[in-house]
Order: C-alpha cells, then structure tokens, then sequence
C-alpha cells in the first residue's frame, strides 16, 4: 500500500468516525452509503472477492469430532491442518495468532461488562 492509498483510507475512516459522532447505532448499511462513492471495482474483482470469501468459509468449516477448528491459515494465505503438522514453526504462528486474537476478544469483553456494571449502577441509583 502506498503512502497516497493510506492517506486516502485514514480520510476514509475519518469521514466514519464523525458519522458515528451523530450516530448512536450506525448499520452496516449506513457505513457502506458512506464508503461506496471512495471504492471502484471491476466485475473480476468482485468474483475473485467472493471465492476468497467462500474458500475461507469452507476451510474454516473443518473440525474435528470436538466442534475445534482443524485448518488455520498463516499469513501467507497457507492453511495449516494442526492435528498432522510437523512443523514446530508452523504450531508456533498458529498459536501466536489464537492468542492475539483471544487478547483482542477478551479486551472487548471486559469493556462490554464495565459498561454493563456502570449502566447497572445507574439504574441502581435511580
């Protein structure tokens, strides 16, 4: 991405975020009216868009007898199936990966119950 592209983009996202300044509960609809005039694509790219989509729906369809995921791609786009993988490196990406995104997800957690426990002690107050 060049410099120009990520200037563009944080235009992009700056043109949202004051959207959302006026906007209690924004959908995605919303987000895409404000988008779609700084996007152009070809029909080839939406295909393409599309089977990337539906090859990572399909390969992220793979568990075993536990409901667990059995591929996980690295950051290459390589799926590693990590029940038959010998590659310590491999194990090591994947797990990296699931514990970035675990982080990400408890972090998300924690704010969504500090904000139950505050509205929770408003309604209290009341």
């Amino acid at each position: 991405m060049t410099k120009n592209e990520r200037k563009y983009k944080k235009n992009i996202k700056e043109t949202v975020e004051e959207f959302l300044q006026y906007t209690e509960r924004p959908t995605i609809e919303d987000i895409v009216d404000i988008i779609r005039p700084h996007y152009r694509f070809t029909k080839q790219q939406l295909i393409e868009r599309e089977l990337m989509k539906k090859a990572r729906y399909i390969m992220r369809s793979f568990k075993d007898g536990n409901g667990v995921r059995t591929y996980f791609s690295d950051d290459n786009g390589t799926y590693i199936n990590v029940e038959n993988t010998n590659d310590m490196n491999d194990l090591q990406n994947v797990n990296k990966q699931l514990n970035n995104k675990f982080a990400g997800l408890n972090g998300a957690i924690k704010k969504v119950l500090n904000r139950i426990t505050t509205l929770a002690a408003k309604i209290i107050e009341k």
